[in-house]
């Protein structure tokens, strides 16, 4: 089930992540838009919350499951007070070990199905919509460091 595509994006981000200086990490450029450690913090929290239906997933179907509140999680977590090289190393360990749960995976166990209201997953799917999600905001990283660095030239750094 795991790919080495999946370990690749986790060892590149990871590098990348590593070069960012902390003092930027928790620029809000506005209410709405999270700074990058709340981005890195939502994907802890999205790492933590996948690591219990892949491991709970494997022994059968799971029901009623609580589904994940994310602007609620990362406001309470407070992100942006935290230190930012352990917020990246809780993200990159984190994810190694989600690594190994999928590699370790009974291929019979991928679809089995998580159910949350009306809503039917598989772990299959859920393992492949794990990367899409990550690859996603890695991008939504990406993008949000230009738009800090291009604040930051601009003297609109918040």
């Amino acid at each position: 089930m795991i790919t080495e595509e999946f370990r690749s994006v986790v060892e590149s981000f990871n590098d990348k992540l590593a070069g960012i200086p902390g003092e930027i990490t928790g620029i809000k450029l506005s209410e709405d838009k999270w700074s990058l450690k709340e981005i890195i913090g939502h994907l802890i929290d999205s790492a933590s919350n996948n690591h219990q239906r892949f491991v709970r997933l494997q022994f059968g179907d799971l029901v009623n499951f609580p589904p994940y509140e994310a602007e609620s999680w990362v406001r309470v977590q407070k992100y942006n007070e935290m230190d930012w090289k352990e917020l990246i190393a809780l993200w990159y360990n984190y994810n190694r070990i989600l690594l190994n749960v999928i590699g370790c995976m009974d291929d019979k166990a991928a679809d089995n199905v998580w159910k949350a209201g009306e809503r039917e997953s598989t772990l299959g799917f859920l393992v492949k919509d794990y990367y899409r999600h990550l690859k996603w905001h890695i991008d939504q990283f990406g993008n949000r460091l230009s738009e800090i660095n291009g604040s930051k030239q601009d003297g609109l750094e918040g």
